[in-house]
C-alpha cells in the first residue's frame, strides 16, 4: 500500500502575500489542488495524508479538496512548527502497513504520475529514492566577505526535488533518531543519509518546480500552458 504524504504547513513569507503561497490560484485552481490531484490521479497510490497548519485545518477541508475534485479524501493532519515536524506528525499518522510513502512538497503542483510511479519503483528496490537534476551553473565557495575561494566541481552535484520515498519504517525510523539525537535537516532523505542508510537517486525533472516566489508561479503558469 502507498501512501502520498503532502506536506504545506510552510509559511510562504518570499511569495510576499497575504495568502499562504500553497492557497494562491495557478490555472484556475489553488495550487495545493493540483498537487492533490496529481498524487490523487496515481493508481498506486491508495491514501493522501496532508499536512497543514491547524487553524487552516477547516479551511482546506471545506476549500482545498472540493477544488481538487479527488476520488479519496485525504487525511488532513495539523503540522509542527518546522517542516521536519510536520512530516513527523504525518508519519506518525499513518497506521496502514503500508510499503512505501511518498513525501511530497504541497508547492510542487506540477509532479507527473511518471515521476511518481519511478519514485515508488525505486524506493521498493533500494528503500530511499529521491529525484534529483543535474546543477547547471558554475557554483562558486565565497568567504565571509564575498570573496571566491574555490570553484566547486559540478560533475557530481545536482538539486534534490520531491517526491523523496521511502520504505516506510526506514523513513519512521529515520525521523525518530533524528528527534533523539537533535538533528535538524532540509529534506527527509539528509536524514537517512546522517543515520547511514544508503538513498539511491533517479532523475527528476526541470519542471518540477517548487513555487516558492511570485516569478515561480508565473514560470509554472508557462509550464501548465505547455
Amino acid at each position: 500500500m502507498i501512501t502520498a504524504l503532502i506536506v504545506a504547513a510552510g509559511q510562504g513569507v518570499r511569495m510576499g502575500t497575504a495568502q499562504r503561497k500553497q492557497y494562491l490560484t495557478l490555472c484556475g485552481r489553488p495550487i495545493l489542488a493540483h498537487t492533490l490531484r496529481a498524487f490523487d490521479g496515481c493508481e498506486q497510490v491508495a491514501q493522501i495524508v496532508l499536512v497543514v497548519p491547524e487553524s487552516e485545518i477547516d479551511y482546506c477541508r471545506r476549500e482545498i479538496v472540493p477544488a481538487a475534485g479527488l476520488r479519496h479524501d485525504p487525511l488532513l493532519v495539523p503540522g509542527g512548527t518546522r517542516r521536519q515536524d510536520s512530516v513527523y506528525r504525518g508519519l506518525q499518522s499513518i497506521t496502514t502497513p503500508d510499503d512505501v510513502v511518498l513525501i511530497h512538497d504541497g508547492v510542487r503542483p506540477l509532479v507527473t504520475q511518471q515521476l511518481i510511479e519511478r519514485c515508488i519503483e525505486g524506493a521498493r528496490q533500494w528503500g530511499a529514492c529521491i529525484p534529483v537534476v543535474p546543477v547547471t551553473d558554475t557554483l562558486k565557495r565565497i568567504d565571509a566577505r564575498g570573496a571566491v575561494t574555490a570553484t566547486v566541481p559540478r560533475e557530481t552535484l545536482c538539486k534534490a526535488q520531491t517526491p523523496q520515498a521511502f520504505h516506510l519504517a526506514l523513513i519512521q525510523r529515520a525521523h525518530q533518531w533524528a528527534r533523539e539525537h537533535d538533528i535538524e535537516a532540509t529534506d527527509d532523505a539528509s536524514l537517512v543519509e546522517r543515520m547511514g542508510a544508503p538513498v539511491h537517486t533517479i532523475a527528476g525533472l526541470p519542471t518540477n518546480i517548487k513555487i516558492t516566489s511570485p516569478m515561480d508561479l508565473r514560470r509554472a503558469e508557462a509550464y501548465f500552458s505547455l
